[in-house]
């Protein structure tokens, strides 16, 4: 395919919806959600949990975490679910949006991973629903695509 057949495929995408991409918008939704709970429970400090795991962090208390969790992840998960919801907006921005926020959510927990040194059982299910939401980006533009004549 060349960057001109690219191009009018993308463009073939237009506004569809399909089962991969409302599957989607629910997992984004559901991502969001957990991510503002797990944000303000960390902000208000919920959970209690212990501040000797913040020292390889600039963060001195657990409400730093908190917010970025919001701002990393149920902020952009929640935009890439919009994208989805609206019909005006255009299936590709969903598509990409699909993509930004599973990699979000990866790229979230292994820093988690790598700077508080813990490991939750959440951790690897969530890494999985990062790849989900990758997986489910790529189905929907697979399936929306209009293959190339020969």
């Amino acid at each position: 395919m060349t960057a001109t057949s690219d191009t009018s495929a993308i463009q073939r995408i237009g506004n569809r919806r399909t089962a991969a991409g409302w599957a989607l918008a629910i997992v984004e939704v559901l991502v969001a959600f957990a991510a503002v709970a797990g944000g303000l429970a960390l902000v208000g400090d919920q959970w209690a949990m212990p501040r000797e795991w913040l020292l390889n962090t600039p963060f001195a208390t657990w409400t730093g975490p908190g917010i970025a969790l919001i701002a990393a992840v149920a902020i952009p998960h929640l935009v890439a679910a919009a994208a989805i919801a609206v019909p005006s907006v255009p299936a590709r921005l969903g598509i990409i949006g699909g993509l930004l926020a599973g990699g979000s959510l990866i790229a979230w927990i292994v820093l988690q991973l790598a700077l508080l040194h813990v490991f939750f059982f959440l951790q690897p299910v969530m890494i999985v629903v990062g790849i989900v939401e990758v997986v489910l980006a790529l189905r929907w533009r697979r399936g929306v695509e209009i293959p190339a004549a020969r």
